[in-house]
């Protein structure tokens, strides 16, 4: 069983006969069934959302949404890396980026290149950025969803820094800024 607090709400979420179980002192208990054949992978919670991996899906559990939600995952499609954050839960898989917003239980998706390889994750409790040898991808669980802007092909990242609440990436040519409150990249030459 995992648990989590933030604020005076605590989510929990578990597995028990079939069903991913997710409780909150808002919305009680909520219950999502599980397939025949899907096995689950991981589980986990913290602050608004908890969620579970299974072969076949990823579900969301949000307590202020007090509902499961769901999205598909593909045939063969392989979880390289999660986090789950306060407000928000970010998974990486060999073919997309998903993104759970805990505020109101909704999956967002983000299809990644072919030849698109991501190198490196950075986060805080506002936001967060996935650096890839094609784009910069960010994602924010406020105002938005997933943002991306294109590397050139010589922009090489010089740093990536958090400053109150901001993700500033420094490259080569420019520096790119985002944060819980833009929708999207600033960009400063």
């Amino acid at each position: 069983m995992v648990q989590a607090v933030e604020m005076g709400t605590k989510v929990t979420v578990w597995i028990e006969s079939g069903l991913a179980v997710g409780t909150s002192q808002l919305s009680g208990r909520r219950e999502i069934p599980l397939g025949a054949q899907e096995v689950v992978l991981y589980s986990g919670a913290s602050g608004l959302n908890g969620i579970v991996v299974t072969s076949r899906r990823l579900l969301g559990f949000s307590s202020r949404a007090l509902t499961w939600t769901k999205i598909e995952l593909g045939v063969n499609e392989k979880i390289l890396e999660r986090k789950i954050l306060p407000t928000f839960t970010l998974i990486r898989t060999d073919h997309d980026l998903y993104g759970f917003r805990g505020v109101n239980g909704l999956w967002l998706k983000e299809p990644l290149g072919v030849r698109e390889k991501v190198h490196r994750l950075y986060s805080n409790d506002y936001g967060a950025v996935f650096i890839s040898n094609e784009r910069v991808v960010g994602f924010t669980p406020l105002l938005g969803g997933f943002a991306s802007k294109p590397l050139d092909v010589h922009e090489q990242i010089l740093g990536v820094d958090n400053d109150n609440g901001l993700i500033l990436v420094s490259t080569t040519r420019r520096t790119l800024v985002l944060g819980s409150r833009l929708s999207g990249w600033e960009e400063f030459e």
